[in-house]
């Protein structure tokens, strides 16, 4: 499989790219889930409350890095050409949709960031090295910081809700074959 894009599939590093962000914002949503219900003492398969507030910070930054390798190799290998399969109205949506997806999944750990840093909690990354915190603590940063986390989290789910219900009604269209551009191992 070559490691770039080609005029008819998605590349091995724009594969692995997606994934990776798929497999790791599947972990925040659900990492978020536990980490705002249990409390005190609570413990899931051997984790507190401060263990997935840590991790999800970190896998947070992580996914900021991988989003911003993810722009930088976007633009530097053309896409595949657009599926046949999608009508032209399908293809701008799903064009603004991508873009929106990309600005989230970047502005989102942003957003993060800046309220634990503003908010004076922190990034002790994976439990193993503290950030410095370049802002301190403002309480008003924090709070507007955490509602565009919150704001931007729900538009994120959305946007993916839609990707996935598209991704999976023209696979289910065309006898099977539009999902095989992206998966791993697989061409179309």
């Amino acid at each position: 499989m070559a490691l770039r894009n080609t005029p008819h599939s998605y590349g091995s590093v724009t594969k692995t790219l997606h994934w990776l962000v798929v497999g790791l914002f599947a972990y925040q949503l659900i990492g978020a889930h536990l980490m705002t219900r249990i409390g005190g003492e609570a413990r899931i398969l051997g984790w507190g409350q401060n263990d997935l507030y840590n991790w999800h910070k970190s896998v947070g930054l992580v996914i900021l890095v991988l989003m911003l390798i993810r722009l930088a190799w976007r633009h530097s290998t053309p896409l595949p050409n657009w599926s046949p399969l999608l009508t032209e109205p399908e293809r701008r949506l799903s064009h603004r949709l991508e873009l929106a997806a990309y600005a989230m999944m970047i502005a989102l750990p942003l957003s993060g960031w800046l309220f634990v840093m503003a908010g004076g909690y922190g990034v002790h990354l994976f439990g193993q090295w503290r950030l410095p915190d370049p802002i301190g603590k403002i309480p008003a940063l924090a709070t507007v910081a955490w509602v565009a986390h919150v704001a931007l989290a729900t538009m994120a789910l959305v946007v993916i809700a839609w990707h996935v219900g598209h991704v999976l009604k023209k696979h289910g269209d065309s006898g099977g074959r539009f999902l095989q551009r992206m998966l791993p191992r697989r061409r179309e």
